[in-house]
């Protein structure tokens, strides 16, 4: 049995608010409440379509995604959705 093929990187506009000019990264990997800062930073202005490139990235790269904001979710709303995944496919 093959594994499954991983989301591949996400395609980046350059009009999401992690690219933006001046974005600090730390909205997106420093302390729970920067992190909260670009939660809602990117569900509210971040490309619907980017976002699901980026969760579907995340999902299947948890290691590389880190504790990070990634499409609007925390680690542990991803782990959350990895397990209900993972039930779903059972």
């Amino acid at each position: 049995m093959t594994a499954p093929e991983r989301a591949p990187w996400p395609r980046l506009t350059g009009s999401e608010p992690c690219m933006a000019p001046g974005a600090d990264p730390e909205h997106w990997t420093g302390s729970p409440a920067q992190r909260l800062k670009g939660q809602e930073e990117c569900l509210v202005n971040c490309p619907e379509s980017t976002r699901r490139q980026c969760l579907a990235w995340a999902l299947d790269h948890p290691t590389h995604a880190g504790p990070g904001i990634w499409a609007g979710t925390t680690y542990t709303d991803r782990r959350r959705l990895r397990e209900l995944r993972a039930a779903a496919t059972k």
